[in-house]
């Protein structure tokens, strides 16, 4: 299978890693996600996928997506049209996301893209206070807003998810991606019970 994926002999070196990390097993069983918890050989790469989980919920994504209608609406797209807009925008991030390109590293990624986020969240939070000033203003906010779902696909929203299968081995994986998928969906329900008394 690696071989017909790869069309090359680029397959061995995989297909080495593989087998180093089995003979590394030795027959060790999967763990427990509480198993993670109290064994410090992986503390670090645990601490990493709490807070990056975390950091790709809290990061304003989800908030971006909440004021799109309003956006559009300011920028006086129509609104029969605002649905497919907005439908838009979750497709640009997950071309973005698809088409991320990792020749710069994962750290690069994932620190330009909050930096870029931030830059752009604080261009739109601009455009919108001074929206009614100018009528070119509210373009770009919507600008803005594509900048911000295009960062975070290319950093946070493209790499949060694929570092657990790189953290951790085999053994350990399943139960950091219940972690992981845990503390997403904890992070993301929090945000949803205390993002309408913020507004």
């Amino acid at each position: 299978a690696l071989k017909r994926f790869h069309r090359s002999s680029e397959y061995q070196r995989e297909m080495e890693d593989i087998q180093r990390e089995c003979f590394a097993l030795d027959g060790e069983k999967p763990k427990k996600p509480w198993q993670l918890f109290i064994d410090r050989g992986v503390r670090w790469q645990l601490i990493t996928v709490i807070v990056m989980t975390m950091g790709q919920q809290l990061s304003g994504i989800n908030a971006i997506y909440f004021y799109t209608t309003y956006i559009f609406e300011q920028a006086g797209i129509s609104a029969e049209k605002i649905p497919y807009v907005t439908l838009g925008t979750g497709g640009f991030e997950c071309l973005a996301a698809l088409t991320c390109v990792n020749y710069v590293g994962r750290r690069s990624l994932i620190i330009g893209g909050y930096l870029l986020m931030a830059l752009w969240s604080t261009v739109l939070t601009f455009s919108l206070t001074y929206q009614e000033l100018y009528s070119w203003v509210p373009y770009v906010s919507v600008t803005s807003l594509f900048a911000f779902i295009l960062s975070f696909g290319l950093g946070p929203g493209g790499i949060t998810n694929t570092l657990i299968a790189e953290l951790f081995i085999q053994s350990s994986r399943p139960a950091a991606y219940m972690i992981g998928g845990t503390i997403s969906w904890i992070s993301f329900f929090t945000i949803g019970m205390l993002f309408p008394f913020i507004v």
